[in-house]
């Protein structure tokens, strides 16, 4: 059965806060560096899963990936930790994902620079 959009949207605003409190303050993982942001949570329509997009701001493609990795690793110490701060009847299985749309837009942003630049010329 389907929970009401409005319900899933708070609940996604609700977590999305939530886990990045937990990963900022209490997420103690050598794996995962400091600077780790949440940046959207999208939850299925039975509010059974949650995909959690993160951004990594420093490193290549492969540390963002192993930083992945170790927040999917810590996914039951999170779970945990958000659980008990929420009044939730089931809560989600959480599955941790790279987004990858802050550097897509810096990219077009240099696209866009470069180009200004030439029709400067």
């Amino acid at each position: 059965m389907a929970t009401p959009k409005w319900h899933v949207e708070r609940l996604s605003e609700l977590l999305h806060r939530e886990i990045g409190t937990v990963i900022a303050q209490d997420v103690r993982d050598p794996g995962i560096p400091g600077i780790v942001t949440v940046t959207e949570v999208k939850l299925s329509k039975d509010v059974r899963n949650a995909t959690v997009y993160v951004s990594v701001m420093d490193g290549d493609r492969e540390e963002k990936e192993n930083v992945i990795d170790a927040l999917n690793r810590a996914t039951p110490f999170i779970k945990r930790a958000v659980a008990s701060r929420m009044v939730i009847k089931n809560f989600p299985q959480i599955i941790f994902k790279l987004d990858t749309s802050i550097e897509h837009g810096q990219r077009i942003n240099e696209l866009f620079k470069d180009i200004q630049d030439d029709l400067a010329r």
